[in-house]
């Protein structure tokens, strides 16, 4: 057993974290000593004991009498680096330092942070591993360190012949039931989920997260709800609105209208105008200033195509059914630019699996 296999094992308690650490980092950390695993934890909810710290108090929990001779010499794991500075707790660089721990090992930097130069400076041996799948848990957080904006999926569920819109009413589902609990999985990652108006009205979706496994968790907080809406055409009577949680209207208006101000948890957020269509430029902007790292859009081909056409998506994840629809159904992508998404010059193919009988397909930006 080496380190690779050690912050393996770091790194499947930080997906542990994935649905309740929002819009913090998915962390883990185990800590060794003599090749076996004393202790572990990772960072559970918003705002809570970062994970190396919930290790450490799971060794002293363990050991409570001998705890300090146990952390002595041996490796600590964790898959990002410490934190260098007092943020909703302290510096978990000086609860480390506590301890003579023989090596600190990092998944990879947090270029937030300072913390491997500090406990370097403390004179512990501290190794970086660079892992790809560390900086992958939380590439959302590591893109908005860089880039000063949020990650932006986009989820497509389409047919074999790229159509995703029923032209009639009759029916709703393009993809069976295990895809559509994958989205929700999605949806639980994210700070934000938008939709448009149109996919609201005709569809009337809810837009939150209702798997059982999920929202049973008390530290799991919904993603909060956007719609776009140019001109406020909406129905305020619908599930979007009514069920509880944070709610957001984009829209060029400066003010909603009655009816809509009575509805609890909704708030209004004004975007510029670009031609006409809401300028996602504009909201990329303004919505960055928040504390939001992770954006699911699930729209129409209108709204998803000016968010494509801007080049704001970094990943787009289809569901993509057998069945072709012909002329029933709309094409996916209702943008002016022509996006050759599975031609490998402009994405990578990052996961490509099946779920249930429809597959899924994820591509990432190069």
């Amino acid at each position: 057993m080496n380190d690779s296999y050690f912050m393996a094992k770091a790194l499947s308690l930080a997906i542990r974290g994935r649905f309740t650490s929002k819009p913090g980092v998915n962390v883990g950390s185990v800590i060794v000593k003599n090749n076996k695993i004393i202790g572990q934890g990772f960072y559970e909810k918003y705002g809570g004991l970062h994970a190396e710290i919930n290790a450490i108090n799971d060794v002293r929990k363990k050991y409570k009498t001998n705890y300090f001779s146990k952390l002595s010499g041996s490796d600590i794991y964790i898959t990002l680096e410490p934190c260098s500075k007092k943020g909703k707790t302290g510096a978990c660089v000086n609860e480390l330092k506590k301890y003579a721990f023989k090596r600190i090992i990092i998944g990879t930097k947090d270029p937030t942070q300072n913390g491997i130069v500090n406990l370097r400076k403390a004179g512990y041996e501290v190794k970086n591993l660079e892992d790809e799948k560390c900086l992958d848990v939380n590439k959302a957080f590591l893109h908005k360190a860089k880039f000063k904006r949020p990650y932006i999926r986009a989820k497509i569920a389409m047919s074999q012949d790229h159509k995703s819109v029923f032209l009639s009413g009759k029916r709703k589902w393009i993809t069976g039931i295990p895809a559509r609990n994958d989205v929700q999985c999605l949806r639980a990652e994210s700070d934000i989920v938008i939709t448009g108006a149109g996919t609201l009205n005709e569809d009337k979706p809810s837009m939150n997260v209702r798997l059982k496994e999920i929202v049973s968790n008390k530290n799991f907080l919904q993603p909060v709800r956007y719609v776009f809406s140019k001109d406020l055409k909406l129905n305020w009577d619908i599930p979007f609105f009514a069920l509880p949680g944070k709610k957001v209207v984009v829209t060029q208006k400066k003010t909603l209208p009655k009816r809509a101000q009575a509805i609890g948890e909704l708030s209004l957020m004004h975007c510029a105008k670009n031609q006409n269509f809401l300028d996602p430029k504009n909201f990329v902007k303004r919505v960055s200033k928040l504390n939001v790292n992770n954006i699911l859009l699930e729209a129409g081909p209108k709204l998803l195509g000016s968010f494509g056409d801007e080049n704001l998506i970094d990943e787009y994840i289809f569901f993509i059914s057998s069945e072709k629809l012909g002329n029933t159904a709309k094409h996916f992508y209702g943008g002016q630019k022509k996006i050759n998404f599975f031609g490998g010059t402009q994405f990578d193919i990052v996961e490509e699996l099946r779920i249930g009988k429809d597959t899924k397909i994820v591509l990432r930006k190069k």
